[in-house]
């Protein structure tokens, strides 16, 4: 499919992140719970912003490859 496995290795990375924070898969999530004591409401209220800055980076990383690989094109 002509991807950059750097590129796609990234993609996959921030996929991840977004799928660890989120219902219902969400293992860092119930950790974090489980830790402070806090919700799962509580959690995903507090957590918001950071969902979306995460969705814009997939967007970022996804759609825009010149941006991710500049340094390991300097390379």
């Amino acid at each position: 499919m002509d991807i950059d496995l750097i590129h796609f290795g990234l993609i996959m990375i921030v996929n991840i992140m977004i799928g660890g924070i989120t219902p219902p898969f969400g293992s860092m999530m119930f950790t974090t719970c489980a830790i402070t004591g806090a919700t799962v409401g509580q959690f995903v209220i507090e957590i918001w912003l950071f969902i979306l800055a995460l969705l814009i980076v997939l967007v970022i990383v996804t759609y825009m490859p010149s941006v991710v690989m500049f340094f390991p094109n300097l390379l």
